[in-house]
């Protein structure tokens, strides 16, 4: 990973957010002051938003007014970071290292930045502002194997088709690429099924995402030259593209031209477009928006309007040039916040450089992992992780080290509670597992991944913890990209039920699995008991370990917690006499407490 340039002080990311607020406000009539330090702490000195140090050991807050943060343990701390870039818990040989010394955290937080597992982390948290990751069955996804993907099951081809777009952001991220490579890229990625769809070149297994090119004459620029992103924010001729414009200024700049509050001249017949295309000019009400908006609009005049993706053959090209201005809409000249362009590779380098942007990713990766609106994040806080993003060559992981070993990622609670609003936004306290997060615990854990065989419809195993329209992604507080595009952060009756069957199946699958293996060594969780031990020293034992590799708890074999597990454990025994169901049971109570759902 990119070290991080020593010399940057702080009055330089708070000039970089105030450019960003200078744009800001050339849309806008309430953009906010900055305040005249714009920041209080170095940004790289491995703080965000408070100062400190990478030793574990939270700085001394006694200056501080008010409720005074409680802190975790360097060990709880390891487990958030763990659970917040992995999806897994830490081993036990790291919790000990964390505990003999704090100054060992950052180490290890480099290597999960390697893990693959990470990637899958950078893939959900994009999500959330592409939506790209719509149900396979649902418009404007829909694509049907046929052709050169015939053999290709429509729930693998769709969801192929509509990661696309993360998987090359995962790319750019994973090999610690410039952050804005991603709207300049001049590669795509694919793998077999996305490949035939699109009419791209291909060397890999099928498999494998691999880089590739467009073939046509569009401009390579990252995600902006991605199909999918314009089937999924579709247009029709007479919208011109204007929700398109939107959908990336929003994800990509954290500026949403519906947020305006604006007057709509009630004169102006909607319904005839005329009147609309004058409007959209000679209007002040309507033109405050579209002098901006609409020439952003017109990069994408290339993009084929909306069609129904059962209905084409394969490949398919859905660049069509001047395919809008053939079909007769009245577009302007391409620019960018009043400045000239021309083409995707052009609107990329633009977005790339604007200081927004980077002020973007840093709200954008912070209020992931603290688990609130982007629009909550702290813009000092923001303006100092902006400036780890600009130091470190653009690496997102350099911005996301930042942004985990601060302190403010270590509190646990407040002395005093917060209450009412405050509440609301509070971004300290417990953070609840995601469904991503949720399904690589348990597969790290168990070896179980929750699926349904749908074969006789041809189609594959579909995994019910990202599935929203036959799985319970959205039941567990997930989105659906559509529908329900907000992330929900609090335990509900569904995610209660959701994570209730989990553990039923994975308990029973783990304990089948593992205790008819005699190799300890190969099991995920029983690694210290046959199917035949009742032994209360051994039982104990093993319950002290589950508790550790579970929820990342150091609980002595005698210990209360334990004492209670032995005791469902004996009573399971003593109800069915088979040691095999009374670790179902007792696996099943542990897989299912709301604990491990929290870090």
């Amino acid at each position: 990973m990119r070290a991080p340039s020593p010399t940057r002080t702080p009055t330089a990311s708070a000039l970089a957010l105030a450019l960003a607020l200078a744009l800001h406000a050339g849309c806008r009539d309430d953009a906010p002051a900055l305040d005249d330090d714009g920041a209080t702490s170095d940004p790289m000195d491995g703080t965000a938003g408070s100062e400190g140090d990478e030793s574990g050991e939270p700085q001394d807050d006694t200056g501080m007014d008010g409720p005074q943060p409680v802190y975790l343990s360097p060990a709880e701390h390891l487990n958030r970071i763990s659970m917040a870039l992995r999806g897994v818990r830490p081993s036990a040989a790291e919790l000990q290292q964390v505990s003999d010394d704090p100054e060992a955290l950052p180490g290890i937080v480099d290597a999960y930045l390697d893990d693959p597992r990470f990637g899958a982390i950078i893939r959900d948290l994009h999500n959330d502002d592409l939506l790209v990751l719509v149900d396979f069955m649902v418009f404007p996804a829909g694509f049907l194997p046929k052709g050169p993907v015939a053999d290709v099951d429509g729930y693998r081809l769709n969801r192929s088709i509509t990661e696309a777009p993360l998987r090359l952001v995962e790319h750019v991220v994973m090999e610690d690429r410039p952050y804005s490579e991603i709207v300049t890229a001049d590669y795509t990625m694919a793998d077999g099924p996305t490949a035939a769809v699109w009419g791209l070149p291909y060397d890999g297994d099928g498999q494998s995402w691999e880089q590739t090119q467009w073939q046509d004459e569009r401009d390579h620029a990252g995600i902006l030259s991605e199909p999918w992103l314009f089937q999924r924010f579709s247009s029709t001729l007479s919208n011109a593209n204007r929700g398109r414009a939107n959908a990336v200024s929003r994800a990509l700049l954290c500026y949403d031209f519906l947020s305006r509050d604006i007057e709509v001249d009630a004169s102006v017949n909607l319904a005839d477009p005329d009147a609309v295309a004058d409007a959209v000019v000679d209007n002040p009400a309507c033109a405050s928006c579209h002098q901006s908006l609409d020439p952003l609009a017109s990069f994408f005049q290339d993009w084929s309007p909306v069609y129904v993706p059962s209905d084409i053959d394969y490949p398919f090209d859905s660049y069509i040039p001047d395919v809008f201005p053939d079909s007769g809409v009245q577009m302007r000249d391409p620019g960018y916040f009043g400045q000239a362009g021309e083409g995707l590779g052009e609107l990329g380098q633009h977005i790339a450089e604007d200081p927004r942007f980077s002020l973007c990713a840093a709200q954008r990766f912070y209020a992931y992992f603290h688990q609130i609106d982007q629009g909550e994040v702290p813009l000092q806080v923001a303006a100092q992780l902006q400036g780890v993003l600009l130091d470190s060559d653009m690496s997102a992981k350099a911005l996301t080290r930042a942004i985990v070993l601060d302190d403010e990622f270590r509190i646990s609670h407040m002395e005093e509670p917060p209450t009412g609003e405050e509440l609301e936004h509070d971004p300290v306290g417990v953070k609840k597992a995601r469904p991503a997060q949720l399904a690589l615990l348990f597969e790290d854990l168990t070896g179980f991944r929750w699926q349904t065989d749908l074969s006789e419809f041809d189609l594959a195993p579909i995994d019910l913890m990202a599935d929203s329209f036959l799985g319970y992604n959205v039941l567990l507080g997930g989105i659906d990209s559509l529908f329900v595009t907000r992330p929900s952060h609090s335990y509900s009756a569904t995610a209660s039920l959701v994570l209730r069957n989990l553990a039923r199946e994975a308990a029973n699958a783990v304990v089948d699995a593992e205790l008819s293996d005699p190799e300890l060594g190969s099991r995920h969780l029983l690694t210290l008991v046959t199917s035949t031990d009742t032994d209360e020293d051994v039982v104990r034992e093993q319950l002290a370990a589950l508790y550790l590799r579970i929820l990342a708890r150091d609980e002595a074999p005698d210990g209360e917690a334990v004492s209670e597990s032995h005791a469902l454990f004996q009573a399971a025994l003593e109800h069915s006499g088979d040691p095999v169901r009374a670790w179902k049971v007792t696996l099943t109570a542990l897989l299912q407490d709301v604990e491990i759902a929290y870090y």
